[in-house]
């Protein structure tokens, strides 16, 4: 009887004892032969799939045939009608299971089994349960995105045993008990980002259990979420990347003491709040990116920000920078490793910027500069300054990334093409001037065509230069073409991404790029 699990008696009303047997579950943890089997039958999510390989006849078993031509058959249909397949018989239903890709990456629920009103094609309950038994087993990355909360069972989360990384996304109401879930279920987690949920007003003391459960964890990130009260006094010391963007949290201070006290060994800070910050973030000793878009850099911070700690710094976002910072900091020797900076200025408050921008021309790592100046006209008041400045930056032909919030000259955006050829973000705008454009679209696309003349174009997408499609309204490039990839939106920072990765061996989730490097 201990082989069936437990036994149930009940009477029935027509006096008929009946009996059940509850078995129990065990855990199936896949072999090492299954797992390479599958890693053979199936792509990995992102990336093209491969030319399906011919099955050795020595090693397939003719009992075996059906089921693996059944699971490539499988693996071309979508999830809703792979689902109705389990419901055949035994060997359709193993067939399925075997069928699902090894994905990096999965999303609960994905858009596919969402109709055009946006609700579940079936059950909730029964959906998130079968994507965790199913996709979720051998993902790495896991995200749960705006599930009901009659629907998420986290208790099931231990079935995605290969999990490193996990995302909640959009969730309403988190409540202390889910918290508790990812931290039992979960233990040998290493990054996890919340955005856009909204919590239950009691859980701060679950996330701090949870947070005390989770001994690996070198990744946290919170941001857009409401009633996040937490200050985060229990988190691990192996923590290396921490992310706050969060305007409703009260003494941002103080959860960076915690921090700090807990977790003393982080290299990259970002902290988007209102708040003066510049005190605490100067206690950790061994940053390497620092970002901390929304506070102002005076005078009075020039002391604190010592050469010993901006010498180790590779990336450095900083907020509104006044002119005595800039004078008595902006010095190459101070910089070294330097990479990636952004800064932003106050015209209509009387900086004078643009008279200290010119040492940063001469940084000897940096790569990838945005500035973004704020005035009261279409055109900065000092635009022969900046641009005489990013003359110099760009003929050094070191940039990749360039983002200014100001028109640039036809020719000096020719210039970054012509002397960086390795810049992929290319992004200015366009003002209307004394009834003409200040950037000469038809002129560059001349010159443009004139430089790439007899050049073999890139392969893929991501070697292609991105600029902003407003700058080619109307012309022949409006949808880009082999060189030139258009957009909306400001792209993301690859330098940055690779300077955030770099400081935990690269393995690094997807999600966490989406919010910080844009």
């Amino acid at each position: 009887m201990a082989q069936r699990g437990q036994m149930l008696q009940a009477i029935g009303e027509d006096g008929i004892v009946y009996t059940w047997y509850r078995r129990p579950y065990n855990r199936r943890v896949p072999t090492q032969r299954q797992l390479e089997l599958q890693q053979q039958l199936q792509p990995i999510q992102g990336e093209p799939p491969p030319t399906p390989q011919m099955l050795n006849p020595k090693q397939t078993q003719l009992s075996e045939l059906g089921e693996l031509i059944l699971i490539r058959c499988f693996q071309s249909l979508p999830i809703n009608d792979r689902f109705n397949m389990e419901h055949v018989s035994r060997l359709f239903q193993s067939a399925s299971k075997r069928s699902w890709n090894i994905q990096k990456h999965v999303v609960v629920v994905p858009d596919v089994v969402l109709d055009d009103e946006y609700n579940y094609s079936i059950d909730g309950r029964y959906l998130f349960r079968l994507l965790m038994k199913r996709c979720a087993r051998y993902c790495l990355e896991l995200t749960i995105h705006a599930m009901l909360k009659q629907d998420r069972i986290f208790r099931l989360l231990h079935l995605g045993y290969r999990v490193e990384h996990l995302c909640i996304d959009s969730l309403h109401s988190i409540c202390g008990s889910e918290l508790k879930e990812i931290g039992e279920r979960l233990p040998n987690l290493k990054s996890l980002i919340i955005k856009r949920c909204t919590f239950h007003f009691s859980t701060i003391k679950c996330f701090n259990l949870m947070l005390e459960q989770l001994k690996q964890l070198q990744i946290l990130s919170i941001s857009n979420c409401n009633n996040f009260k937490c200050q985060l006094e229990q988190l691990p010391s192996s923590l290396r990347i921490f992310f706050l963007d969060d305007f409703q949290m009260e003494n941002a201070q103080n959860v960076l003491r915690n921090i700090h006290r807990r977790a003393p060994n982080i290299t990259v800070l970002s902290v988007e709040n209102i708040g003066d910050l510049n005190e605490q973030v100067q206690a950790f000793e061994h940053l390497k990116v620092l970002c901390l878009p929304y506070e102002h850099f005076t005078a009075d911070d020039v002391n604190g920000f010592t050469p010993n700690f901006l010498q180790q710094l590779t990336a450095f976002e900083m907020g509104i920078v006044r002119d005595e910072f800039a004078l008595l900091r902006f010095i190459p020797e101070m910089f070294p490793q330097l990479e990636h900076i952004t800064l932003k200025s106050m015209e209509f408050l009387n900086f004078k910027l643009h008279k200290y921008l010119d040492p940063i021309a001469l940084f000897p790592a940096l790569r990838s500069f945005t500035l973004k100046v704020y005035a009261r006209t279409k055109l900065p008041a000092n635009q022969a300054d900046y641009l005489k400045f990013l003359s110099k930056l760009i003929l050094k032909g070191k940039l990749e990334y360039l983002l200014i919030n100001f028109p640039l000259a036809t020719g000096l955006a020719i210039d970054a093409i012509k002397y960086c050829p390795n810049i992929k973000t290319l992004f200015f705008t366009n003002e209307t001037v004394n009834d003409e454009k200040y950037f000469k679209i038809e002129e560059f696309i001349e010159e443009f065509k004139k430089l790439k003349e007899n050049i073999p174009p890139p392969i893929n997408d991501e070697n292609k230069i991105k600029m902003h499609w407003s700058l080619f309204v109307d012309t022949e490039f409006e949808d880009g073409n082999e060189w030139i990839m258009t957009d909306y939106f400001t792209t993301k920072n690859k330098i940055l991404e690779q300077l955030i990765s770099q400081e935990i061996g690269g393995n690094v989730p997807i999600q966490l790029f989406d919010d910080v490097t844009s």
